[in-house]
């Protein structure tokens, strides 16, 4: 079924090299740049669908600057099977299917662009192995290699990490401890650039990941390391709109751009209702938990409006200038008459 592709996913960031401070984006996982690297990532998008208890999550990092190999980690709750996305244009089509709707007003007035006679309402907006590691599952799919493991510890899984040949960034440990703690799965991940002595740069491929979950849930409690603003916008496709019932960080409000149920072959049913949040971080070191989403009390649609003012042609705009020139006209006829009798009775 082509549905998950990811052209700007952006998930998961962090890196270490000597003396380059680790840096995690907003994400569900860490992104492991090689040692010599100076790569970040920037941003990031995801979609989620869920049906029946199975969930389903597909993430693709963008990255600025360049690495000559790199890794992710990402923590599910629950055993993973793990895919590659087959959609090209996923998030771009997404992006556009929850675009603000476009509402032209005509004027007549010559010189809209100068924004004379716009109201407030006219900008936008319409009523968001080692000891205490064991391993699952190994595999190889494009140019991942991945793992599925499970361990006791933050402590105990870095150590595997390290030992394995992944750049383990200081906080990752604790950062990890809460996931283990409630006995989720960690998904670790290297990837390299199909020739050698290539960099990896932008949009890595896709993987889709799904599991068995009893809610709705956006993993985001690795990001609490991470050095600089980050933005996140989660879609949600389920049966039923949703509400954030938990933000990762509680003085942050996601916003809401888009709910409604949608007609594409992207979300195909009983997942075509699609809800989309965005969230900026400026402090990603208050990030204390995930996103989870609940189904919300209606199915109300929602839309962002952005109002654009169009002339309505040239020779309206003719007619407009003429009129004011029979105007003024008009009234430089009129003084000069009174002007001139009042001379007269002089």
């Amino acid at each position: 079924m082509k549905l998950w592709r990811v052209i700007a996913g952006v998930l998961a960031a962090g890196f270490v090299a000597a003396g380059v401070t680790p840096a995690w984006a907003c994400a569900c996982g860490g992104y492991l740049p090689d040692g010599q690297s100076k790569a970040r990532v920037y941003g990031e998008n995801a979609l989620v669908q869920y049906a029946g208890g199975t969930e389903q999550i597909t993430l693709s990092m963008s990255v600025r600057g360049a690495s000559k190999k790199a890794a992710w980690i990402m923590p599910v709750p629950s055993a993973a099977k793990v895919d590659l996305g087959d959609d090209d244009y996923l998030f771009y089509r997404l992006n556009q299917l929850t675009a603000p709707k476009r509402v032209v007003k005509k004027t007549y007035w010559p010189f809209r662009d100068l924004g004379i006679g716009r109201g407030p309402g006219d900008a936008a907006g319409a009523p968001a192995p080692g000891a205490g590691v064991s391993v699952k599952e190994q595999m190889t799919l494009g140019p991942f290699a991945i793992t599925r493991l499970g361990g006791s510890s933050g402590t105990a899984v870095t150590d595997w990490l390290r030992t394995n040949g992944y750049v383990v960034p200081s906080t990752l440990a604790a950062n990890l401890t809460p996931y283990l703690a409630e006995k989720w799965e960690i998904v670790a991940v290297k990837l390299a650039p199909k020739q050698a002595g290539e960099n990896l740069s932008g949009a890595t491929p896709p993987l889709r990941l799904t599991f068995a979950s009893d809610r709705i849930v956006y993993p985001m409690r690795l990001s609490k390391g991470a050095t600089t603003t980050q933005t996140v916008t989660v879609y949600v496709a389920a049966e039923h709109r949703v509400d954030a019932t938990r933000t990762p960080d509680a003085d942050v409000t996601p916003e809401l751009l888009f709910a409604g149920r949608v007609d594409t072959d992207m979300l195909p049913k009983p997942t075509d209702f699609l809800t989309a949040y965005t969230a900026t971080y400026r402090e990603p070191g208050k990030i204390t938990d995930d996103f989870t989403f609940a189904q919300a009390a209606n199915d109300d649609e929602y839309q962002r409006i952005t109002y654009v003012t169009e002339n309505d042609g040239f020779w309206s705009t003719v007619a407009v200038l003429l009129v004011l020139v029979l105007l003024l006209g008009g009234g430089v006829f009129v003084l000069v008459r009174r002007r001139a009798a009042a001379g007269a009775r002089k």
